[in-house]
């Protein structure tokens, strides 16, 4: 990724969308299939509030690798807002984004890992603000640099599941539809 900085960009986009959910969006289906905003926003604080930070600055996982219900404590929204702006403190190092760091299993290269923490609050922040009918607000530095993590990742990500097929856009898509489609998300899904 060109400028890590970003990192705390789109953090800032995914909180303005934080902000807006309420408890009756809790069991609102998103556009990850078989989600609901719950299970979006455990997902979340897990690999990005969670795990994230601590990938950033090289210490070990967590204990726990699997996600767990987060959003049963009661400060589930300030432990994910402080959670996530952790993480897009520690990526802001340059440090963070050199040598090898954890996520999951043994060693990766920790710019890789930067780079997709950065691709998930992209693509799950424009999946929260669908599924709760807002606005996503990113700049267009996030989606110039969104437009080339989905196109360095594609083939691997659609190899491991994590990206769908790519979906048709039409001509007057915008940048940031065109990017989301070839990560294999429908820019015109709605909830309902």
């Amino acid at each position: 990724m060109q400028n890590p900085k970003l990192v705390a960009t789109a953090t800032d986009s995914l909180l303005i969308v934080l902000d807006r959910v309420t408890p009756a969006d809790l069991d609102r289906p998103t556009p990850c299939e078989g989600w609901s905003v719950r299970d979006l926003l455990n997902h979340l604080t897990h690999w990005n509030a969670v795990v994230s930070p601590r990938s950033a600055r090289k210490l070990p996982r967590p204990d726990t690798e699997v996600e767990q219900e987060y959003l049963t404590r009661p400060d589930w929204q300030d432990h994910l807002r402080s959670g996530l702006r952790d993480a897009a403190e520690a990526w802001s190092e340059p440090q963070a984004w050199q040598g090898e760091t954890t996520m999951t299993r043994g060693p990766i290269p920790a710019a890789q890992v930067g780079s997709m923490a950065f691709g998930e609050l992209v693509a799950h922040g424009w999946d929260l603000a669908r599924a709760i009918d807002a606005p996503f607000p990113v700049t267009p530095e996030v989606v110039d640099a969104f437009t080339a993590y989905v196109a360095g990742m594609a083939p691997m990500a659609r190899e491991h599941g994590v990206f769908g097929a790519e979906v048709p856009v039409g001509e007057g898509a915008t940048a940031l539809d065109r990017a989301l489609a070839a990560a294999g998300r429908d820019p015109g899904w709605r909830a309902g």
